[in-house]
């Protein structure tokens, strides 16, 4: 096996093991934002501010943000939720009202009412199923070809 084909059979399986980690955090993320949204309760929050996403490295501040929520459960419980989903512009404005689920023995474990609730397991679904579907069959060539020298 030339050195060439060890490299590229080393590629293909980053890509495949990537592509199978980054399916499994999708699919980890759905269940769990499913599970809030099936048994959770859904409320309604007001949006406390929008903070903005930390500067990594040397990059200028960030103009993207993301909500900070605050709802009350019936046991009158104040709860902040902090969205991990940075938008620019911003999704909600300060003082809005937003739905919001929370798992009624866990409320920090809550999700609002939009792209909150999906856009980080389908990006990660579809980065992982687009390095599965090169990695898999280009490593299952390589090795059939290994195998037959």
């Amino acid at each position: 096996m030339e050195f060439r084909d060890k490299i590229w059979l080393g590629v293909c399986i980053m890509l495949a093991l990537g592509g199978t980690l980054f399916a499994i955090i999708a699919w980890n993320s759905w269940r769990s934002t499913y599970r809030i949204i099936r048994n959770g309760i859904q409320t309604e929050g007001m949006v406390l501010e929008n903070r903005r996403r930390p500067a990594r490295g040397l990059e200028a501040r960030p103009t993207s943000v993301a909500p900070v929520v605050q709802f009350v459960t019936p046991d009158g419980l104040t709860v902040q939720y902090y969205s991990q989903t940075y938008t620019t512009p911003a999704t909600f404005q300060v003082g809005e009202r937003v739905a919001i689920w929370y798992l009624a023995d866990d409320p920090k474990q809550a999700t609002l009412d939009g792209v909150d609730a999906w856009i980080f397991p389908v990006v990660f679904g579809i980065f992982g199923t687009a390095m599965c579907l090169i990695g898999y069959p280009t490593l299952i060539s390589a090795l059939i070809a290994f195998l037959k020298r």
